[in-house]
């Protein structure tokens, strides 16, 4: 497979430069840092994957041991995929998190009542802040993905878990270490005791919370295990389609549009994603623009750079100037640099290489000798908490002379001078 860039739309770079002479152009501020400039995404790409690699290799190895509970039918399906990256993550973020414990709720589309309960049970006190995973799974069954909850992780188990060699897999393959990020940085930026009224706490924007969290999904999930840049690509593409979705306009509109470039245009979308994950006006583009904004800082700046990024904007509750003093750009000269990145990324066009078929020629046998192939251990031996049965209502009817009442519950009784007819 080959891999070319695809060229602009003459017509619509005219009409971008007529409207930047009639509105005003937004790129006036430009960093003097030229290293921003002229990324190629694919060389970008690996480059801010295997600095990612490198430096969890360089971090002492933590074995963290999950309770899985796992509802009688997502036992009954391939739910290892969902922990997949879990001794990557885990030690990627040694430094600002050492659980003592982690939780991890096992789900399907039809456990409803069930994730509900063990919500209730696991969360306690944090539940009547939290969605109930039954409503999250009538919005969107099974596409929920993962959540992050104080100190539990909830992932709703596909009915069809796809197999490395499926496209499909490169996003599934990152769920776990997407969620772990978000509960490092809760852990990190103490979001609780913020909210008990203790602590800093102050969320970073959407765009980095969701986009950060995508790419080290990405990184540490995915990446070992099952990368091409067309799958990245696509992965990064089709997260635009909610936004598509929600304004009744083709499939596709708003990645053709970010293939043009316009600034301008790229600083509006970028506005949306500046509240905190809740709310946020477009999460999905967050996914997309996050992670390709991750690719280009850890490409250029490393991890370490990361690291100091969230330390400080934990410390501070300041992300812009965090943001401003980990990578020596200010945000808005950022956007500038991303929206040329994310032109480029949208732009790369994978063309299929023709099959040359050689003339036959003598091959001589050697011995084969054993390749190692390289594994990501999905996780040491976790407790598995047996499912809860979740307990059946049943209906009496009590009499009282005339006077009739139907008594619903677990173990209904009549109440006080009603027999049971």
């Amino acid at each position: 497979m080959s891999l070319r860039l695809k060229p602009r739309s003459t017509a619509v770079l005219a009409l971008t430069a007529l409207m930047s002479i009639f509105l005003g152009s937004s790129s006036s501020t430009v960093s003097a840092n030229s290293e921003w400039d002229n990324l190629n995404p694919e060389s970008t790409t690996k480059l801010a994957f295997t600095k990612v690699n490198d430096y969890l290799k360089s971090q002492p190895s933590l074995t963290l041991k999950p309770t899985l509970y796992i509802s009688e039918n997502a036992a009954k399906r391939d739910y290892q995929i969902k922990l997949i990256g879990l001794d990557n993550v885990s030690r990627l973020w040694s430094r600002f998190v050492q659980p003592s414990e982690l939780k991890v709720v096992l789900f399907t589309e039809e456990d409803g009542e069930w994730v509900d309960a063990r919500q209730a049970e696991l969360l306690g006190k944090w539940m009547k802040s939290a969605e109930p995973q039954s409503l999250r799974i009538k919005k969107y069954g099974c596409s929920i993905g993962g959540m992050y909850l104080p100190g539990v992780l909830f992932f709703c188990v596909k009915e069809r878990a796809p197999s490395p060699s499926d496209k499909d897999f490169y996003g599934e393959a990152h769920t776990f270490a997407h969620e772990y990020t978000h509960f490092m940085e809760m852990n990190l930026k103490n979001w609780i005791g913020h909210a008990e009224g203790v602590g800093v706490g102050t969320r970073n924007s959407c765009w980095i919370e969701e986009g950060f969290a995508s790419f080290y999904g990405l990184a540490v999930g995915s990446f070992p295990l099952n990368f091409s840049q067309k799958n990245h690509t696509e992965f990064l593409r089709g997260q635009t389609y909610s936004f598509d979705n929600r304004r009744n306009q083709p499939v596709g509109s708003l990645a053709r549009e970010l293939e043009v470039g316009d600034v301008k245009r790229f600083k509006e979308l970028m506005g949306m994603l500046e509240n905190t994950p809740f709310p946020c006006d477009e999460t999905q583009n967050a996914y997309a623009f996050g992670a390709a904004a991750a690719e280009m800082l850890v490409a250029v700046k490393g991890q370490e750079a990361m690291n100091y990024f969230y330390e400080v904007s934990a410390a501070t509750g300041d992300w812009r100037k965090s943001f401003e003093s980990a990578f020596g750009i200010k945000v808005p000269n950022f956007y500038e640099k991303l929206a040329a990145y994310i032109s480029s990324q949208f732009r790369m066009e994978f063309v299929e290489s023709p099959t040359l078929t050689p003339s036959p020629t003598p091959v001589v046998t050697p011995t084969p000798t054993p390749t190692p192939i390289a594994t990501q251990s999905v996780a040491p031996t976790p407790t598995v908490i047996a499912p809860a049965p979740v307990a059946k209502k049943t209906t009496i009817t009590c009499v009282k002379g005339k006077a009739t009442k139907k008594i619903k519950g677990v173990k209904p009784k009549c109440p006080k001078g009603y027999k049971k007819k």
